[in-house]
């Protein structure tokens, strides 16, 4: 888990990154890059494309940070808000763009060695990972940032309030709630896929 970005952290950096110090972006970078990744990682399951949109968001980033308003009260949640919006909206646009196809390549699977899955285990893997990421997009954007934060970030209920500006009595309700929606889009996908065809 990594440690929970400090308000102390962002009113030092944000202030030298408007003036565009390369040392303070480059910190703020470390400091947001690997969540970032993985957000968008798990809104597009692919690897490529995360990385290309987490740059493109740090490029966007560094263009606008200039425009930025910091809320004086909450200076880390105010501006992570403002990230994890840029990268919902890159994330849209790239909804837009691309029509997805499951893609698998050949060369990879051959390129297995012994100790390695077999190929139907990474299928099977695939496919889970895609009902979940298929699940994912049945919640709100506020139930998806609590479920990344909470299980995949490995927040506490209070790191994600701060982080999301709400009291930990609405995170918990946001995780509920995702939980019994994912509970469902998952059934529900189980459902249609035992049907029979016909």
């Amino acid at each position: 888990m990594q440690p929970a970005i400090t308000d102390e952290q962002i009113t030092s950096l944000l202030p030298q990154c408007q003036r565009g110090e390369a040392a303070a972006v480059g910190a703020l970078y470390d400091l947001y890059a690997d969540r970032l990744y993985r957000y968008m990682l798990a809104r597009v399951g692919d690897p490529e494309v995360a990385a290309d949109l987490t740059t493109e968001l740090f490029v966007r980033v560094i263009r606008h940070m200039g425009s930025f308003k910091m809320n004086e009260r909450r200076p880390a949640a105010s501006f992570s808000a403002w990230l994890y919006r840029i990268a919902a909206n890159l994330i849209t646009d790239h909804h837009r763009q691309a029509k997805r196809a499951a893609q698998v390549s050949l060369t990879e699977e051959l390129r297995l060695t012994d100790g390695e899955p077999s190929p139907q285990h990474l299928a099977e893997q695939r496919e889970v990972f895609a009902r979940l990421q298929r699940a994912m997009q049945g919640l709100s954007e506020e139930q998806r940032l609590v479920i990344l934060a909470k299980f995949g970030e490995d927040m506490s209920n209070a790191e994600v309030a701060a982080w999301l500006g709400k009291s930990e009595g609405a995170v918990k309700s946001l995780q509920h709630r995702a939980l019994q929606a994912l509970g469902r889009l998952l059934g529900a996908g189980d459902r249609s896929a035992g049907k029979p065809v016909g």
